[in-house]
């Protein structure tokens, strides 16, 4: 996918970059067999998705702040909100063969996810 004119303006280009959470979204961050049940739930609800194959891990953007609160009864679940930093993959970066930090589900004009939707998939995944 190329970079459109929709896509938010922290979408990296080139080799995707290392953006600080709770600027523009706070990140929540699950093993990947866990993710990969959320989006089963999720379905179209759910915004783009990272997946570093590498750590197993799987990673939805929500509001900057959304997440305050989270950590609790959520056993897994990583929140890296603001002093954070997450590796962000470029835009195009969306086949699994060549990328080790993809995009599972392709970035979007927001990128982000409604995090009451997540949560509650999140909740009925574990």
């Amino acid at each position: 996918m190329a970079m459109s004119e929709t896509a938010p303006s922290w979408l990296p280009s080139g080799f995707g970059a290392i953006l600080p959470s709770g600027r523009w979204w706070d990140a929540v961050r699950v093993p990947s067999f866990v993710g990969t049940r959320a989006v089963g739930v999720l379905r179209e609800r759910s915004g783009p998705v990272v997946e570093d194959q590498f750590a197993r891990t799987m990673t939805w953007f929500v509001p900057a702040g959304a997440t305050a609160g989270w950590d609790a009864g959520l056993l897994g679940v990583q929140i890296l909100g603001r002093g954070l930093a997450l590796l962000v993959p470029a835009a195009d970066a969306l086949d699994s063969r060549r990328f080790v930090v993809w995009w599972a589900i392709p970035p979007n004009a927001t990128c982000l996810t409604d995090p009451d939707a997540l949560r509650g998939a999140l909740e009925q995944a574990r």
